[in-house]
């Protein structure tokens, strides 16, 4: 079972011939990701089934406009609650964009500047270690400010997060570094920004950033830190290490959700993957609503610092980054229980957000599958299609299964692809099946290891495509339908414990 939304009467398969970095229109990239969202739910929930994942909750925009939005697994295992798309997730990280949003907007009402130095805007830190520090270097973790202090044991619950008054403590021997010397991620810079946006606002954090973020775009799932609207919380839970020799998904542990306290501008955020697509993409030129002029979305979106992390630099609240050959910003979440990651892609004016409720969570390897099915859709049409309808090529898909796994026959941009729903979708090394007849496919992946130039023979009946055999000769037959054989032999309980 899975909550979906997904436009109906819209979907238009087109045969694109664009490479990943080619430019694409509205329109171009609307159609490539409605036939991924056409396959993505039922390839997530198959991938979370099999690594023992509670839940997710994914949406996607092309241009403003919300495409698709759906979630599986569950939001309370105990229960069995299914996991919907207004389930709040405490998204982390993604709060520091809301921070650097609020400080840009600080910046456009002259209430401060980039430059300003932290010991003039908070005289409680004027003989700190850090007074010199610049807001600009605060939001690029340019710093050298510690990244949580020296005790951090909030962030596995072994005590509260601090207040005001000890971020203020740890923040008066926090520097580690000389500014600008190397990138180094702080969640206690950005608890400082937090104060800053109060003392040159004159309102609380949770105030500012509902009343010239949240509100102006609608958000309505999404919250500053846990209040009066969190119980609609989705849980969140512990490691699979963790849950028992067996490693059962129903023996991972649930996390009590606490208060972020004086760091919420660092980590504190509540909201869904839908309100993350509405909000990320009023970050890109031009979009409307916006909160911020295109001004502020450039010096935000430019790259400020190397991390030090392959592929990955860092802007002003922002990880910059290319996904399959194209620069996206956005932002990662990890708060205990909940992982988190959201992309918008301003060549495309794509944004997707994926949320999951673990610790050991995979949204960013199941966000980069969508990419990487996006990219599939996105290949050339071979030649061998010509004249041949969307009806005459869906009789081919569906999910099969044999003693060696699952393999799904999918259709994306007009073209059939053979995947593991089991397995990252890996775009560079996976190609459209040719069309040989109404029966018959054709392997044309270079991997001379596995079945290449070898025909795949479909067997069909009245609900559609009920088996296939090849590449590599071996039948695989409609997963529903499938049986180990006879010669397999349940484990015994000596094997098992041996």
């Amino acid at each position: 079972m899975r909550d979906c939304y997904l436009p109906s009467g819209r979907m238009v398969i087109m045969n694109l011939a664009h490479s990943a970095t080619d430019a694409q229109l509205p329109n171009e990239a609307s159609a490539i990701w409605e036939s991924v969202l056409k396959y993505a739910p039922t390839y997530l929930d198959k991938n979370r089934a099999y690594s023992h994942q509670p839940g997710f909750q994914c949406a996607v925009g092309v241009n403003g406009e919300l495409i698709g939005a759906f979630s599986g697994g569950y939001a309370h295992l105990g229960a069995k609650t299914r996991l919907k798309n207004d389930h709040l997730f405490r998204v982390a990280s993604h709060s520091k964009t809301f921070t650097a949003t609020a400080i840009m907007l600080l910046r456009e009402d002259g209430l401060l500047n980039l430059e300003d130095q932290v010991g003039q805007l908070l005289p409680e830190l004027s003989n700190s270690d850090i007074a010199r520090v610049n807001v600009r270097e605060l939001l690029s973790h340019s710093g050298g400010i510690i990244r949580d202090s020296e005790n951090a044991d909030f962030w596995a619950l072994g005590r509260p997060f601090p207040k005001d008054k000890e971020l203020l403590e740890i923040a008066g021997h926090a520097k580690i570094l000389e500014p600008n010397e190397h990138f180094k991620y702080t969640n206690i810079g950005y608890g400082i920004l937090g104060l800053i946006i109060e003392t040159s606002s004159g309102q609380s954090f949770e105030q500012f950033i509902t009343e010239r973020i949240i509100d102006p775009l609608g958000l309505a799932n999404t919250g500053t830190d846990i209040d009066a609207n969190t119980s609609n919380l989705a849980a969140g839970y512990g490691p699979l290490v963790h849950a028992g020799s067996d490693y059962a998904l129903a023996a991972r542990a649930e996390i009590t959700h606490i208060n972020t306290g004086a760091l919420a501008a660092a980590t504190g955020i509540y909201s869904t993957a839908t309100d993350l697509v509405t909000y990320f993409g009023s970050h890109l030129m031009g979009s409307e609503p916006s909160v911020l002029t295109d001004d502020s979305k450039r010096l935000m979106q430019q790259r400020a610092e190397e991390s030090g992390a392959p592929g990955r630099s860092y802007g002003l609240g922002f990880i910059l980054q290319k996904i399959q050959g194209r620069e996206t910003f956005g932002h990662s979440g990890g708060y205990p229980g909940h992982i988190t990651r959201t992309w918008a892609v301003p060549q495309t004016s794509v944004v997707l957000s994926m949320l999951t409720n673990a610790v050991d969570g995979q949204a960013t390897s199941w966000g980069e599958s969508l990419f990487a099915l996006a990219a599939l859709a996105e290949q050339s049409t071979p030649d061998s299609y010509t004249g041949i309808t969307q009806e005459a090529l869906e009789r081919f898909t569906g999910r099969f299964a044999a003693l060696w796994g699952v393999q799904d026959v999918v259709l994306l941009g007009g073209k059939l692809f053979q995947i593991d729903p089991t397995s990252a979708v890996d775009a560079k090394n996976t190609v459209p099946l040719e069309f040989v007849d109404e029966n018959t496919l054709k392997s044309v992946d270079p991997n001379g290891f596995g079945g290449y130039g070898e025909k795949v023979h479909f067997e069909f009946d009245d609900s559609g495509a009920s088996a296939f055999r090849g590449p590599g000769g071996m039948r695989f037959v409609r997963e529903k339908d499938f049986a180990l054989p006879a010669l397999v032999q349940p484990a015994t309980d000596d094997e098992t414990n041996t």
